[in-house]
């Protein structure tokens, strides 16, 4: 019963055997301008729908409802704040053993609900983390192999330091600039409610009853600055201190300069404050307009990993000129070489000034002083005449 019952398809369904060619057409006009583009084609975004029935809807298809959200998605939900895509999000994340769900309910509930809204907002955050720390970890570790050679042994220590000190100032840097969607946070201040309505980042995207102007992302540039420099003159300060107090240990010299711990803590503070902020600043934008753009987030992820390796070797050798730290000649046992006393027509030659070297020491790139040789005159022999005097 049913043998010869024919759906189509084939040239069995009594039709002419006109099933192929009509799948065919349509392939071929999916494989055309319209559906078609490759890796590089453009992103087509939809607006969200914040409607309860559709959010419903996608709490019935999870198996889900309002008593198993926690207590700030369940308000966010409450007062219509959450589109049916942020609950496919969270529901991913919450509703699954995944990796994000562990690390959510290992935290505590403060970093939880920042750690989820962060996921909320770029899908990619951990991703984006975990790429940023071994990066700079890995060029942490390759330059410090680089300076201090063979005498890596004996100073592991205040590599150590230095190696931890960069990759907790780079995750405080990523996870206070990282895009974030924050649901029901009231506090009893004022200044707290005001600074918590501030965007994270400058090119961070409006969401629903959250619009950021202009002065608040202008006001939250300077406020990310202040509190980075705040991070930076903390962590600066431990390890200026560590890292002296292990100096003070050693028999020989170091291999690297080692400033003062207000020096110390100084120049990170204003390192991290100021350029550290503004380059991861313009990477956040530079993340929301590839991934905003290309449909395939493979290729937007592959263009910001990109982007995130030079901006974490820039950063890396910029922090050395930031901090003043370099070889110690008196360490590596190289002859110095004698003084020479500068002429009065090579000071006058010296191209760039003060400012272009200032500027090429922000960047991490060292100003090679080239002076043209000098041709020496010969000297004319010194004739001496004697005065002969005859005597009579």
């Amino acid at each position: 019963m049913g043998k010869k019952i024919f759906t189509g398809g084939g040239d069995g369904g009594g039709d002419g055997g006109d099933d192929d060619d009509y799948f065919d057409d349509f392939d071929e006009e999916e494989d055309g301008d319209d559906g078609g583009g490759g890796l590089f084609r453009k992103r087509i975004i939809f607006p969200e729908m914040f409607e309860r029935e559709f959010v419903n809807a996608v709490m019935s298809e999870w198996m889900k409802t309002i008593t198993d959200l926690p207590a700030g998605i369940r308000q966010a939900y409450e007062m219509g704040l959450v589109s049916s895509a942020q609950m496919v999000k969270f529901l991913a994340i919450i509703a699954r053993p995944t990796t994000e769900r562990a690390i959510s309910r290992i935290l505590p509930q403060g970093m939880s609900r920042a750690f989820i809204g962060r996921m909320l907002a770029d899908p990619a955050f951990l991703y984006r983390l975990l790429f940023d720390q071994a990066t700079t970890i890995g060029c942490s570790v390759w330059w410090e192999l680089k300076c201090r050679k063979n005498r890596m042994k004996q100073e592991w220590d205040l590599a150590l330091i230095n190696v931890l000190t960069a990759s907790a100032c780079n995750a405080i840097v990523v996870w206070s600039l990282a895009p974030c969607r924050s649901y029901g946070n009231t506090f009893t201040s004022d200044l707290q409610n005001t600074l918590q309505k501030l965007p994270n980042n400058i090119f961070e995207s409006n969401y629903h009853l959250r619009e950021f102007d202009l002065q608040k992302r202008i006001h939250s540039f300077f406020y990310k600055a202040a509190q980075l420099c705040l991070v930076g003159v903390t962590s600066g300060a431990a390890q200026g201190a560590l890292s002296n107090l292990c100096a003070s240990r050693k028999e020989k010299r170091v291999s690297l300069t080692i400033p003062s711990m207000s020096t110390n803590a100084l120049g990170y503070g204003a390192f991290l404050g100021i350029y550290t902020n503004l380059r991861y600043q313009l990477l956040c934008g530079f993340d929301r307009a590839v991934t905003s753009y290309f449909d395939v987030i493979g290729v937007a992820l592959c263009f910001s990993a990109a982007m995130r390796v030079l901006n974490v070797q820039l950063g890396e050798t910029s922090r050395l000129a930031w901090l003043g730290i370099e070889e110690d000649p008196l360490a590596s046992g190289a002859p110095l070489n004698a003084y020479e006393r500068p002429s009065a027509t090579g000071s006058n030659k010296s191209a760039g000034g003060f400012l272009p070297k200032l500027g090429l020491g922000l960047l991490g790139t060292k100003q090679e002083t080239t002076s043209e040789p000098q041709v020496q005159k010969p000297q004319r022999k010194k004739i001496v005449r004697r005065k002969v005097v005859t005597s009579s």
